[in-house]
């Protein structure tokens, strides 16, 4: 007796595509050559499912696109997920053209901004809540 690899078969009514998905589409990808076979074939259900949540193949995309996005995730982190906060406060005092002083009122006087840019302080929810309003950017970059 032969075996036979699981899959799933789906011919497309409207466009006649037929899908073979060896269940193995399931998988998270493991390499760069997984990824971009499985990016390939969510483009074809993208195209295929469209906004269709009651589509057959629905739940198959969504799960190739969680996979893809983990992958994403695990091998290219967000650009900045790596910066501390104390780089970023240095940055952005450079950018600005500010000194110690200028954040004194956020930080309660100079010697607490000294005390956070050499690492001896974290950041407080009101310092963070100053700093994001001081520089108009979101309090997500000091929350991670």
């Amino acid at each position: 007796m032969k075996a036979r690899t699981l899959q799933i078969d789906y011919i497309d009514k409207k466009s006649a595509h037929e899908f073979h998905l060896p269940i193995s589409v399931f998988k998270k990808p493991k390499n760069s050559q997984e990824y971009s076979a499985l990016e390939k074939l969510l483009d074809e259900l993208i195209d295929t499912v469209r906004n269709n949540e009651k589509h057959p193949l629905a739940d198959v995309m969504q799960i190739i696109g969680e996979n893809l996005e983990q992958y994403d995730n695990e091998h290219f982190p967000p650009i900045g997920s790596h910066i501390t906060d104390i780089e970023l406060i240095k940055f952005l005092m450079k950018s600005h053209h500010l000194k110690q002083i200028d954040l004194a009122d956020i930080f309660g006087g100079q010697a607490n901004v000294s005390r956070f840019l050499n690492g001896e302080r974290s950041l407080s929810k009101s310092q963070i809540l100053g700093l994001k309003n001081k520089f108009n950017i979101s309090a997500d970059f000091f929350l991670r």
